[in-house]
């Protein structure tokens, strides 16, 4: 019987026959049980057939032992390119959680360079004020006596006050602004990422599965060829 899992041909095995016994022999066909992945096998044995039954059953043991043999390597390559597989999936991993670590450190190092030059912006523009501030109460003790100058002073440091404010003002807000493109850049970047990620693992899926059908169709040929060789 050939092994469990190999397709089998329909072929006869006839016992040399001198011409004198050809007809004399009566021939019994016996068929083969099939399994599930086997074809029926039709053997010719006839009433004489001890040496050739011999024959066959080492025939047969040969076939199992081929079949075996290339049922061990079609496994082992199997396991390989398993293996292969999975150390490409920790590869891909790897390199995007070094891709996303990167682009966490570059977002936070844009941030902090946002937030330390609009800061030391604000930092002058405040330091200008309380200067400003200061010297208003200056100008109030040398100016006491003269109220139309007083006056005039005053309206001019509030003048200048309100343009630092602002100006701090539109700084605030064109940092808010830049804060928010920022955000949504990165998002981006984010999702352009996550979406390459698993086209990755899509197609090291399809690869798979396509080695997996060339290996399964490999080892069918082969166990066929085996059989008609």
């Amino acid at each position: 019987m050939p092994p469990k899992g190999k397709k089998a041909t329909s072929k006869s095995v006839k016992r040399p026959q001198d011409s004198s016994d050809t007809q004399s022999d009566d021939v019994i066909q016996r068929r083969v049980p099939r399994t599930p992945a086997e074809q029926p096998v039709v053997i010719e044995i006839s009433d004489e057939s001890t040496s050739s039954d011999q024959d066959d059953q080492q025939a047969r043991e040969s076939v199992q032992k081929t079949a075996k043999k290339r049922q061990g390597d079609a496994t082992e390559s199997h396991l390989a390119k398993k293996k292969q597989f999975c150390q490409d999936v920790v590869t891909s991993v790897k390199s995007l959680s070094e891709k996303l670590v990167s682009i966490y450190k570059r977002q936070k190092r844009e941030r902090n360079m946002f937030h330390s030059n609009y800061s030391k912006s604000l930092q002058s523009l405040f330091q200008q004020w309380d200067m400003s501030v200061e010297k208003v109460g200056q100008e109030e003790d040398s100016f006491i006596n003269s109220s139309h100058q007083h006056e005039k002073i005053i309206y001019n440091t509030m003048m200048a006050q309100k343009a630092t404010i602002d100006q701090a003002k539109a700084i605030s807000d064109q940092f808010l602004k830049n804060i928010q493109e920022l955000e949504e850049k990165h998002k981006l970047l984010d999702a352009l990422e996550q979406n390459r990620l698993e086209n990755e693992m899509k197609n090291l899926k399809k690869k798979l599965v396509a080695d997996n059908h060339q290996q399964d169709l490999a080892v069918l040929e082969s166990c066929l060829h085996s059989m008609f060789s």
